[in-house]
């Protein structure tokens, strides 16, 4: 009776240990945060707005330039919560970059045209960033050991505003950031619904939105 482990078997134990890992996430602060308290101007007039979102991601060492991508799951929801900030918006319209639009005249001439038709423009842009190579090291580590050895993944989201007047004047420019680190192990397996990276993704986009249009909101921008 052979009294070994055949490769077969530790080949299957590896793919079975690999399938079932997990993972922690943690994330930072958000940076430049508006440190004044919020407060409602009541002497506003309502105004119109135009948002144009840009959703962004980008792996350093491996694309040159950002890549436009879909706006992530729930995205509606924290624009519309973080909109709660801003007091004195009569009405506004929304619309989003798509990497279709390089071939799609129309779509690009209602981008444009929307800028003229309302009060003010704000141009949001969400950007996510990582190191291609410490990720493909990452990757390495943690497959190529079965999930044994913990490897750590790390994002840089920036969110940045930039907010103009009819005649296409910037008026104001807001950014803020923060970071996501997520670890992968397979005992993180049984703690990973105690720390999502969703949950804190969506954290750090409600944040970043909330905290710039509180500023906003204070600093009375949006004045006709």
């Amino acid at each position: 009776m052979k009294n070994f482990i055949s490769p077969l078997r530790i080949l299957l134990l590896t793919l079975l240990i690999a399938g079932f890992n997990g993972c922690i996430s943690f994330r930072s602060d958000i940076e430049g945060a508006y440190k004044a308290s919020a407060v409602k101007r009541s002497d506003a007039v309502p105004v119109t707005v135009y948002f144009y979102f840009s959703h962004l991601v980008q792996e350093k060492g491996f694309d040159v330039v950002p890549k436009i991508v879909e706006p992530r799951r729930g995205f509606r929801d924290i624009f519309g919560e973080a909109m709660k900030e801003i007091s004195n918006i009569q009405s506004f319209t929304t619309f989003t970059d798509n990497e279709n639009d390089v071939d799609d005249v129309p779509r690009r001439r209602t981008r444009d045209s929307l800028k003229t038709a309302t009060n003010f423009t704000i141009h949001i842009t969400f950007k996510r960033e990582n190191s291609f190579a410490k990720h493909f090291l990452a990757d390495l580590l943690s497959y190529g050991t079965a999930t044994l050895i913990p490897a750590g993944f790390s994002w840089d989201y920036i969110v940045t505003a930039e907010v103009s007047n009819a005649s296409g004047k910037q008026l104001a420019s807001y950014t803020r950031s923060a970071s996501l680190s997520k670890w992968q192990h397979f005992l993180f397996l049984f703690v990973y619904p105690f720390y999502p990276a969703e949950v804190k993704i969506e954290e750090i986009y409600l944040e970043s939105l909330r905290d710039i249009f509180k500023q906003i909101e204070v600093e009375g921008v949006l004045r006709k």
